[in-house]
């Protein structure tokens, strides 16, 4: 099985979610997704034809296990309004059709993958899978397992703190099949978009930490097909038409100091920017979530 990128999670605020700002709408088809297990978060789906997607993802106010909701979420921290993590997946390298036989390979596929980033050297380690899901507003229950990266404490192997902010990538294997939670096919409607966005074009990760940011070089080294320094290539579900595959690119932010963007911020967090593969014309979709923070989606054109 290979990595693929799954989807790019972005955190709002629910209002927003219920009733999304113009900005993104009039370019953006966007889908109804459902709530989580647990109950403590709902999104929306924005779902592109490399069977990629955008998670537009809120906190349900006043609900989530035992009350405690965003206390206890990995997300709970995150401010709104931003890219906050984004995931991978793995994708068979021919059908599976047993479910049975598609989750064994994949958990072995998963193994492999751990004993890869703990023994990169770099002090990273993913955990074990762990069961999630959530229900489709048509009443279909989906299930998945996810994995956090996180830090190697001291010399004993044990794991401590999550890595956050998207710095790593999580991994979203599914239970059920994908096509079901990322509905790209079923319908070409949902697909496609005023905007003509068909694909990621690229996510750039943004990091303060310079001495994280060479550990994180070593884990992407053995988890993606490398192109030229910190610069790595991205598998997608379907492989698109225009034949250039998404790239993952890791950056110093402003030289390992802080700047407006990263102020307040655990500076491990960084910054996430995303880009799009659209058949019209090049330029910048953009605006707010929330006071104070822009976000900016670049559009490169493909034929």
């Amino acid at each position: 099985m290979r990595p693929t990128l799954d989807h790019i999670v972005v955190l709002v605020p629910q209002h927003e979610l219920k009733a999304l700002p113009s900005w993104l709408t009039t370019e953006f088809t966007v889908l109804n997704g459902g709530q989580h297990a647990g109950g403590a978060t709902e999104n929306k789906l924005i779902l592109f034809q490399d069977g990629v997607y955008i998670e537009l993802i809120a906190f349900v106010e006043g609900t989530g296990d035992h009350g405690s909701g965003r206390r206890s979420h990995r997300w709970g921290a995150q401010p709104e309004g931003r890219i906050i993590d984004w995931a991978l997946g793995l994708a068979p390298l021919a059908p599976v059709n047993d479910p049975a036989q598609r989750e064994r390979e994949t958990d072995e596929s998963f193994k492999a993958i751990q004993a890869r980033v703990r023994g990169a050297g770099a002090r990273i380690a993913y955990r074990d899978l762990a069961a999630n899901g959530r229900t489709t507003p048509d009443g279909v229950v989906l299930k998945w397992a996810a994995s956090l990266p996180a830090v190697i404490d001291g010399d004993g192997g044990v794991l401590g703190s999550n890595l956050t902010g998207g710095v790593l990538p999580f991994w979203c294997l599914d239970r059920t099949e994908r096509k079901l939670r990322v509905p790209y096919q079923s319908d070409p409607a949902f697909a496609q978009h005023p905007s003509a966005a068909v694909g990621v074009a690229g996510i750039n990760l943004h990091v303060a930490d310079i001495e994280l940011l060479e550990r994180l070089r070593r884990v992407y080294d053995v988890l993606l097909a490398k192109k030229v320094e910190s610069v790595w290539e991205l598998a997608v579900p379907e492989w698109p038409p225009h034949g250039h595959p998404p790239l993952l690119t890791l950056v110093s932010l402003n030289g390992g100091t802080k700047d407006k963007a990263t102020e307040g911020q655990d500076p491990v967090r960084g910054r996430i920017e995303l880009s799009l593969f659209t058949t019209g014309e090049p330029r910048t979709v953009a605006g707010q979530f929330v006071d104070g923070w822009r976000i900016e989606i670049r559009l490169e054109k493909v034929q």
